[in-house]
């Protein structure tokens, strides 16, 4: 029984001594293999040359154009686009056609046709006719109200030419007879101021601060001036017009 546990004993021992000399034995290969990696620098390769950085450019708006035009919530997106054109303004229409002024009290009453040959009828200050609004109306003008601009037009602008022509062509009144030893036959006069014949002369009833309407029956020459007021006879188709207008 001693015997067996000395020999396993012994082998122990051996064991244990071959497995320090291993140890030992890899220790020593280390230690030579670690000198040698010590003693040997490494050899790098060669560095290459570095080109420089490209300059960083500058932000500029102009630069993100195309992204702003794209953007569906930019307020500035396509900025190209055009507004359309405005609309071109009105076209003035054409004038009524003026037959003449009746001044029967105030304010005097212009007779007018929208348009030749079509009926004509007496307008007031505040009527309508066609796409104009009558504002005032004196012995020889009517001032019209076209889309808040107002335009005051003379009666011989607006009179009638075809019967300016057949006006024109007929003889001409006297307009004086002091030369003559009997008094010569008065004009053909439309006396607007109305009512019957009669002696009076010289200016009637005023029908606007600066015109009064004949009398009846006068029969002044044209031109003739009486109390600050001078005689005046228009020519109409109706006639001679009659007034007398202060004279400034």
């Amino acid at each position: 029984m001693r015997g067996r546990l000395f020999l396993i004993n012994l082998l122990l021992l051996a064991g244990i001594a071959g497995a320090a000399m291993e140890l030992k034995k890899l220790l020593d290969q280390t230690r030579k293999r670690e000198q040698m990696v010590r003693s040997q620098s490494p050899k790098l390769p060669a560095a290459k040359p570095v080109a420089a950085a490209p300059a960083v450019e500058k932000t500029t708006p102009a630069n993100y154009l195309e992204i702003a035009t794209r953007l569906l919530l930019s307020r500035d997106r396509n900025p190209g686009v055009e507004p359309p054109p405005p609309p071109a303004p009105p076209q003035l229409p054409a004038f009524p056609v003026a037959y003449g002024v009746l001044l029967l009290g105030d304010p005097p009453t212009v007779m007018l046709s929208e348009a030749k040959g079509k009926p004509q009828k007496g307008y007031r200050p505040g009527d309508r006719v066609g796409e104009f609004k009558i504002v005032a109306v004196t012995g020889d003008s009517v001032t019209f109200e076209w889309q808040g601009k107002n335009i005051t037009k003379a009666l011989g602008e607006l009179a009638d030419p075809d019967a300016s022509k057949l006006l024109a062509a007929a003889p001409a009144p006297e307009q004086s007879v002091a030369a003559q030893p009997a008094p010569a036959a008065a004009p053909t006069v439309t006396s607007l101021g109305g009512g019957s014949s009669s002696d009076k002369q010289g200016p009637g009833q005023a029908s606007t601060p600066s015109i009064k309407q004949c009398q009846p029956g006068d029969t002044t020459p044209d031109g003739t001036i009486v109390d600050g007021y001078r005689k005046i006879n228009t020519a109409t188709p109706f006639g001679f017009q009659c007034r007398w207008e202060k004279v400034q």
